[in-house]
């Protein structure tokens, strides 16, 4: 990837630290060479070592600092999964837990032309019973896929000044075009203190409810959303470019569907930016621990939480905060509230569902219902007084040979691409007339469940234009009630 890793907050002078690094699997074991950002399950990393499991690894690679470089250097990581010790030249510059957040370090007084040695400890535990936000990396089978472990995001150094911006604060006057997936306007811009200069850029929109209505701009939105995982066969978490993640983005739209609901994993920042830019809204997870009966796990996952809000706040696409998937990791009551209330306080802009599906509380704003049946009219009346979506719906099977593996998990298998619109419109077009919307599961086959829209390596299984048929149809027949 050469485009900035991040977007939002892109510096002109920095330099990508991606491709061959060193990296000791066990303690005490040879080094070998793996491309970053690619984690060594991956097959784009060089290794490919799937089924392995090595909790404590340990990277190191050598950099030359470019000729057109400033007084300090910021040392930046896009993720690594989870905790990262940094050393550079033997000192050590700092740690951090959380697969799912970018961190930097400042390294201080590089001089231009200088060489470094970077080494970066990786402890990524495998049993779940630590706790750690992982959603669905858990080993490969049914729902649960390939473990990622280490740096499976960018990493690069930036050039900054002695005084330099650590964050983006924008503020926009009144009288803006707003954003919507209709016309995603963006405002590029500037951030600037003293010498400092950021490249960024915002949107501007509303998200609400009233009644048992959604609202984006103070008008009435109805949602065709569909589950996205963010998976890769040859790059397992990774996306294998930034033009695979475009499109990705672009695959979605010429379904028809409105919005993604980006599943139990944070995505990459370019991601994000594309849903930006070609207008995509995105209900945004947090990845699932699959333990929270430990204060620690708890502690550890509310920080994580509120450091991804924080990350990504400033994207207009996204306008739902989910933290927490039905009920993975069994938080006690008390903890659901308070994450929901830490999420609100962080981010009082956009809406909150408690947990998708099964588990919800009295602090949603909306009725959340996962059931993969034909029969969804039951769910109508659910409450009265907010709205109701489909967070899982569909989940119709069509593997398609030379393209996926054989099945391990499955709700209804279906034997050919036209079975499968059919099935889709079947389900679709049963669907209340006054609910706020559903998210189709999925966009594409992972691994072994195969009830994607496109195979895992995003061939589509049918005509796209087909399925925008019924999305259009359907979203056409919810405005109609609106009115």
């Amino acid at each position: 990837m050469t485009d900035h890793p991040l977007p939002q907050f892109a510096r002109a002078t920095w330099a990508s630290l991606d491709g061959t690094w060193e990296v000791q699997l066990e303690p005490g074991e040879a080094w070998r060479e793996i491309r970053v950002p690619f984690t060594f399950e991956a097959p784009l990393s060089g290794i490919g070592a799937a089924g392995e499991v090595h909790e404590r690894i340990r990277y190191r690679r050598t950099f030359c600092v470019p000729d057109d470089w400033k007084e300090r250097t910021l040392l930046r990581f896009g993720g690594v999964d989870w905790q990262a010790r940094v050393w550079l030249d033997g000192r050590a510059l700092g740690e951090h837990e959380g697969g799912y957040a970018h961190f930097s370090f400042d390294a201080g007084r590089l001089a231009a032309g200088s060489e470094h040695e970077v080494v970066v400890g990786v402890f990524d535990p495998a049993d779940d019973a630590f706790g750690q936000p992982k959603g669905k990396q858990r080993g490969s089978g049914g729902i649960w896929y390939t473990r990622t472990t280490g740096l499976w995001h960018s990493v690069w150094i930036e050039a900054v000044p002695d005084e330099y911006i650590r964050e983006p604060r924008v503020r926009w006057g009144r009288g803006r075009e707003l954003w919507s997936p209709e016309r995603p306007v963006l405002l590029d811009g500037e951030l600037r203190s003293g010498d400092d200069v950021v490249r960024t850029y915002v949107g501007v929109r509303t998200i609400g409810r009233r009644g048992r209505e959604l609202q984006l701009n103070g008008e009435p939105l109805h949602v065709a959303g569909v589950l996205d995982q963010g998976f890769w066969p040859d790059g397992v978490y990774t996306a294998p470019s930034d033009d695979a993640l475009r499109a990705d983005v672009e695959a979605v739209k010429a379904m028809g569907f409105n919005l993604v609901r980006k599943h139990v994993k944070v995505e990459d920042p370019r991601w994000y930016t594309w849903c930006d830019r070609l207008g995509l809204l995105v209900a945004q997870d947090m990845p699932s621990s699959h333990d929270l009966s430990t204060e620690i796990s708890r502690r550890r996952f509310l920080r994580e939480w509120l450091e991804i809000v924080h990350q990504l706040r400033g994207h207009p696409c996204i306008v739902m905060w989910i933290p927490f998937n039905e009920h993975w990791g069994e938080p006690a009551p008390d903890f659901q509230r308070e994450v929901v209330r830490a999420t609100r306080a962080a981010d009082p802009t956009r809406l909150v569902v408690d947990a998708s599906g099964w588990t919800q509380l009295d602090e949603t704003d909306l009725v959340d219902v996962h059931d993969y049946g034909a029969e969804l009219t039951k769910h109508r009346d659910v409450r009265d007084d907010l709205p109701l979506w489909f967070g899982e719906c569909g989940g119709i099977s069509l593997a398609v040979n030379q393209h996926a593996r054989t099945a391990d998990f499955s709700y209804h298998d279906v034997a050919n691409g036209d079975d499968l619109v059919d099935g889709y419109r079947r389900v679709v077009e049963q669907m209340p007339n006054d609910i706020a919307g559903f998210v189709w599961t999925q966009l594409s086959d992972v691994e072994g469940e195969l009830n994607g829209l496109l195979t895992y390596d995003r061939v589509p299984k049918l005509d796209l234009a087909r399925i925008r048929e019924v999305n259009d149809a359907f979203l056409r027949r919810a405005a109609g009630v609106a009115r």
